[in-house]
């Protein structure tokens, strides 16, 4: 199987496993926050970003360096096993005795006791992060996606019956837990590997050389996404912080099932091309797959979101459902920025990786405490705009590795952007004028149908000849069983 058949198939595998995972955890979410406050939400949500960051620093970049590396060794894998669990025990012990504290001192006491007992998916994460590295270099996506839907599926009836028998906020700390521990059993007993007891003191300084930036790329890059959150929980309150998140977690649930399993596949693509250039062109061939699918959904998502948020989750997250559709209007530069950070960590450039990660950090520092004191909404919207902001700088720092002009990339993702905007626009005047009066489900229905009817228009008669290209490259991409479908497609636009 050459590397674009392995590339379709493991996104393919990548989507079902998100699909499942996000669906499960949003129904459980779902019937949390119907029953929880939205105090509590808040509380859980911070605990959550805790985890979030302190599992980046227990895999340290060493899954990727596991992933980029040529050749599999055994005395470089044992290495970066220890490393791991190293790693692990030490932000354990932190986050228990340091961050914890620190949480109930500047937060909320209450919140203590829940990232405490989350802080037992660090050692968990530590001990299957080279597995789990193994498994993505030899495109066993399959794997992952099982474990991922397996693992979803059992902590997610687990979490329900918590939930509907009094635990409150624990039913998701016990779900996260139980996730986790399925998964790390899973993913060892499937690598097929174990570490042995030899250990390279020159392995160990090669892995961290690469691995360091990379990995203060991410926690800086973890940070400046959620510092919006981080923000508004500290002064604003955990309340604000849970309507936040709630207009946050279906774009979380999107992302997850749209945009994850293309970044999950595409660094184990990239690593295994070895000229820069085609690394650049099988780039760009992926950006826009991605923008044809992606933007439309997102854009059609900032369309929905009051509909959305009060069918799912009742009329109290009203204030949920602003936050959702202003988020949703910044995810389409993401798309194209979570792809150059792929592309520019699988050429070794981890340090530019890191240097855009700082920059989104600062950004959104700036933003963030400019729009805090504006609300809710107006902190939405901030975080949208300097996701247009930092692509610019993305786009600087591939074109500076590649010799790929800015415009270039723009010009690809143009099309699919425009005619989203155009479905976006088309979808607020119905919502004036056709839906206002509507029950909720059938209003959504309604613009679910006229958003794919309308971005389906635009880049037929608007983009014919983009709209073409992209067809044909996405023909060349996917399984084979997908294929006819695709031509189908593409004969009854009339494109072919």
């Amino acid at each position: 199987m050459n590397l674009k058949q392995n590339l379709g198939r493991s996104t393919a595998w990548m989507s079902l496993a998100a699909s499942g995972n996000s669906v499960i955890s949003f129904i459980i979410f779902i019937v949390l926050s119907r029953i929880l406050s939205a105090t509590d939400i808040g509380l859980v949500a911070f605990a959550l970003i805790v985890v979030e960051i302190g599992k980046l620093i227990v895999n340290a970049g060493i899954s990727q360096a596991v992933i980029q590396r040529s050749d599999w060794d055994n005395t470089y894998a044992s290495t970066c096993f220890y490393l791991n669990v190293f790693f692990s025990v030490i932000v354990t012990f932190l986050t228990m005795f340091v961050a914890a504290p620190l949480l109930g001192l500047y937060y909320e006491a209450q919140a203590v006791p829940i990232l405490k007992v989350l802080s037992v998916i660090f050692f968990m994460e530590g001990l299957k992060a080279v597995h789990e590295g193994k498994l993505k270099r030899e495109f066993s996506f399959r794997v992952i996606a099982l474990r991922t839907i397996v693992g979803s599926l059992a902590s997610g009836v687990l979490g329900i019956y918590l939930a509907f028998n009094g635990y409150g906020v624990w039913a998701l700390v016990w779900q996260q837990i139980s996730c986790q521990l399925l998964i790390t059993y899973i993913t060892i007993s499937s690598a097929k590997w174990m570490p042995g007891f030899d250990y390279s003191w020159n392995y160990a300084k090669q892995i961290l050389k690469f691995s360091t930036p990379l990995t203060g790329a991410q926690i800086i890059g973890n940070i400046g996404s959620k510092i919006f959150e981080m923000l508004v929980g500290i002064l604003m309150g955990p309340a604000a912080l849970g309507f936040f998140r709630v207009g946050g977690r279906a774009l979380y649930i999107l992302q997850d099932i749209v945009l994850k399993p293309l970044e999950s596949t595409i660094l184990s693509a990239l690593s295994r091309i070895e000229h820069p250039q085609q690394q650049a062109n099988s780039l760009m061939r992926i950006v826009r797959m991605s923008c044809y699918i992606t933007f439309p959904i997102f854009f059609g998502a900032a369309a929905i979101g009051t509909e959305f948020i009060t069918f799912a989750f009742g009329d109290k997250w009203a204030m949920s459902g602003y936050v959702m559709t202003a988020l949703a209007i910044g995810i389409a530069p993401v798309v194209i920025i979570q792809q150059i950070s792929a592309v520019l960590t699988a050429s070794g450039n981890s340090h530019l990786v890191m240097a855009l990660a700082a920059i989104t950090f600062i950004t959104n520092c700036i933003f963030g405490l400019a729009a805090i004191p504006f609300g809710l909404i107006a902190t939405a919207l901030a975080f949208s705009f300097r996701s247009y902001l930092t692509l610019f700088f993305n786009l600087y720092f591939f074109k500076r590795v590649y010799n790929f002009g800015i415009w270039d990339v723009l010009k690809i993702a143009a099309p699919p952007f425009v005619s989203s905007l155009i479905m976006l626009g088309a979808l607020f005047v119905m919502k004036m004028f056709v839906t206002n009066s509507l029950p909720t489900l059938v209003a959504i229905i309604i613009l679910c149908t006229s958003g794919a009817i309308i971005y389906a228009l635009s880049i037929r008669l608007i983009f014919k000849h983009e709209t073409r290209i992209f067809l044909l490259e996405t023909i060349d991409l996917v399984p084979g069983n997908l294929k006819p479908a695709l031509g189908n497609l593409q004969r009854l636009i009339k494109l072919s």
